[in-house]
């Protein structure tokens, strides 16, 4: 038996919205869906995020970043307009998180990155839509609820701009520090007005060229939110990501193993090559979840962090350890958690070097703590 290109589990039909409607002053518009990409597992955020309960499940104030994700779309979109995408690992997790609250659960059969990802959605939504926009959202960065309105007002706005433009448009947020650990967008700020074409995308800078970025003014964070019509994806993949395109062809067709298809992200694949690509700057309070220290601070400023400890002689520290109490001595700047099989210690500044304990569980025979 061939494996389907896509498996979908359907919450309901699809259905077709023959009119605009009106929520709390923003519109809700027919042939727009949202897509939240829920396939990354947060290795940096072991031992509390593993193979079972991946990052966009973990709760972060009342409810996990994947419900969070859902509910700042629901003045948005219909349930139907609403898609999470994900791999088979976490299809079960994930469909039973986001219960009926969405109209579909697209499932890759494994992980191929966020370029076949994408075109998978694409065609999927294409088929049932030739008209459809697209949006893609992240399921796993923290905004807070605040801010919701003024986020789906800056999604209303690229929606708006790309239903009327053959263009991919990005949402990226005006640096309010030297960030190291984000990538940027820099765009064309002598253009007339917003969406701004966009220049190039830059890695992850040193201090000091951060510090250079946001003196700049014309460099926001890449968040990973973009949108556009699924004909104009799926066209810039046909121009610049051939091999992409012709690999989930095959494998739709069932000639080859979604294995062999090739594997990359949809920055490299399309963003940094495509012509029509343009960023919407936005000031909405975000932060990308990226590893355990950012998610341990999150905690701790929403008053959710279980630190019982005490200290002598020991400064900033992050302690997560339910059920008992954590002595210090002498100790500053760690990220201290405990779950119920393990125990992890690293320095604050370290903590995007977690995953390199992820990379040694799955060589060694403690594989069974992923």
């Amino acid at each position: 038996m061939k494996m389907q290109t896509l498996l979908l589990l359907c919450m309901g039909c699809m259905t077709q919205m023959t009119s605009l409607k009106m929520h709390e002053g923003l519109m809700i518009k027919p042939n727009v869906y949202y897509v939240i990409l829920a396939g990354g597992s947060g290795q940096r955020l072991w031992p509390l995020s593993r193979k079972k309960l991946p990052k966009q499940l973990m709760i972060l104030g009342e409810y996990t970043l994947l419900e969070q994700a859902i509910n700042r779309l629901t003045k948005l979109a219909g349930k139907q307009q609403i898609w999470i995408s994900t791999t088979q690992e976490y299809a079960q997790a994930i469909t039973e998180a986001a219960g009926m609250r969405v109209g579909n659960v697209a499932i890759e059969p494994g992980s191929r990155d966020t370029g076949p990802a994408i075109l998978f959605n694409c065609l999927e939504i294409y088929e049932r839509d030739p008209q459809a926009v697209i949006v893609f959202l992240p399921a796993d960065p923290f905004i807070p609820v605040s801010d919701y309105k003024k986020y789906a007002d800056f999604l209303e706005h690229a929606v708006d701009f790309v239903c009327n433009h053959d263009a991919i448009t990005l949402l990226g947020v005006t640096p309010t520090y030297p960030a190291t650990g984000y990538g940027y967008i820099e765009y064309d700020a002598a253009h007339d007005q917003a969406p701004y074409p966009v220049l190039k995308f830059r890695e992850k800078p040193s201090t000091e060229v951060a510090l250079q970025y946001v003196e700049d003014g014309n460099k926001l964070w890449n968040i990973g939110v973009f949108c556009g019509k699924a004909s104009v994806f799926i066209d810039e993949y046909k121009k610049h990501a051939p091999e992409i395109y012709a690999g989930v062809q095959r494998y739709k067709a069932g000639e080859i193993a979604y294995s062999t298809v090739k594997s990359e992200s949809v920055d490299y694949a399309i963003m940094e090559h495509s012509k029509c690509v343009h960023v919407l700057p936005v000031d909405f309070s975000w932060c990308d979840v990226g590893n355990i220290e950012i998610f341990l601070s999150l905690k701790q400023q929403y008053n959710t962090l279980d630190n019982n400890f005490i200290a002598v002689d020991s400064h900033n520290n992050l302690v997560d350890v339910p059920k008992k109490l954590v002595a210090l001595v002498g100790v500053d700047d760690l990220c201290i958690v405990e779950t119920a099989d393990a125990l992890l210690i690293t320095k604050r500044n370290k903590a995007e070097r977690v995953r390199s304990i992820v990379n040694l569980l799955k060589t060694s025979r403690f594989d069974s703590y992923l």
